[in-house]
């Protein structure tokens, strides 16, 4: 029996919530994040108790939002798809809303102090960005979410609901964390807010943005994540029949020809140092290594595939796109003794942070 093997691919990001990348407002998002993704929360491993905030204060009001409130910097304006408007959230509330939503509130303080100063800078940049080349399908909002879902941020309400009986003790844990950094960012050595992606847990390795989205970027180099590998659910294995495997394969590209021996349908891989998959041929085809993580639903693009018995194995490796900040990886790098400013400075490269 011959068996080919696939070695081993979230600032958003993104989302995940998986990397999350949403092309069309110009997003790249955290690929949902610890507690987005992998929190005990959303009922995982982390025991996501997360926190919320009190006074999760949320105006609503339609999408003509005045020039008076366009001249607002402290707030942040997001389209809610679910319901058309937009919402008005106050930077700070939204750091709380945003932290729960990445983070559990029982990760280390220097953790949720380094996840705080990296999403601000996300949204910041992104609030930045629609200042300078509005898109017009965002209405006037710095960016979309899913408020009803929770995607992105968690009100109030929603928290209330999550975290039950800790409630309080969560929120005033996700509170300290964020009151400590608040207002500062992240920013290259020309003083510009950086792309800060996060992702929830690494191959054990991050990736460079050049390998995963295609810029290059000297803030967003592989570095070593080691204790990424002891991430709860870092390595999860999921199979598939021939048959379900040819079936996905064919909704990815209808055009793709799959015969004989299962055995022989893995042609050539590509894959970045770090392990994700970055092309493969599969039958007459090539794919991505996101388009088959797509199709299977796995965690990552850092997988290793294995045919026996009639089933293809999918071994994966971490959660998310790889690309910046790994939120376990800085959870590791906290219960170590480091610093958030020590943790930013590993995962970002080149950087300020400043207020």
């Amino acid at each position: 029996m011959r068996k080919k093997m696939i070695p081993a691919f979230f600032c958003f990001i993104i989302m995940a919530a998986l990397p999350l990348i949403s092309a069309k407002n110009g997003i790249i998002m955290p690929s949902g994040g610890v507690s987005a993704t992998l929190s005990a929360s959303r009922s995982d491993p982390y025991g996501k108790s997360e926190a919320e905030t009190e006074s999760s204060v949320i105006s609503t009001k339609d999408s003509d939002i005045s020039a008076a409130d366009d001249r607002i910097s402290n707030n942040f304006k997001i389209l809610d798809t679910s319901s058309g408007k937009i919402i008005s959230v106050d930077d700070k509330e939204f750091c709380y809303g945003a932290l729960a939503y990445e983070m559990p509130p029982s990760f280390e303080e220097e953790a949720l102090k380094a996840q705080t100063v990296a999403l601000y800078t996300h949204f910041c940049r992104l609030r930045n960005k629609q200042k300078e080349t509005p898109d017009k399908e965002l209405k006037g909002a710095d960016f979309s979410a899913d408020i009803s879902d929770g995607q992105f941020y968690l009100n109030d309400e929603q928290l209330k609901k999550k975290w039950g009986d800790l409630y309080n003790e969560s929120k005033e844990k996700i509170h300290s964390a964020v009151d400590s950094v608040f207002g500062e960012v992240i920013t290259d050595k020309k003083g510009d807010l950086i792309d800060a992606c996060y992702h929830a847990v690494s191959s054990g390795m991050t990736e460079n943005a050049k390998d995963i989205f295609g810029f290059d970027s000297e803030n967003l180099i592989a570095v070593a994540s080691p204790t990424d590998t002891a991430a709860p659910d870092y390595l999860t294995i999921c199979s598939f029949s021939a048959s379900e495997f040819k079936e996905k394969m064919t909704s990815l590209n209808k055009d793709i020809i799959l015969n004989g021996n299962p055995e022989t349908y893995i042609g050539e891989i590509k894959r970045t140092a770090s392990g994700s998959v970055t092309e493969t041929v599969i039958g007459n085809k090539k794919f991505t290594g996101s388009d088959i993580r797509q199709a299977f639903g796995l965690r990552s693009a850092a997988f290793e595939i294995e045919y026996s018995d009639n089933k293809f194995t999918f071994t994966v490796r971490g959660y998310g796109h790889g690309v910046g900040l790994s939120q376990w990886g800085a959870q590791g790098m906290a219960k170590q003794g480091s610093d958030y400013k020590e943790i930013l400075n590993h995962y970002y490269q080149n950087i300020n942070i400043t207020k």
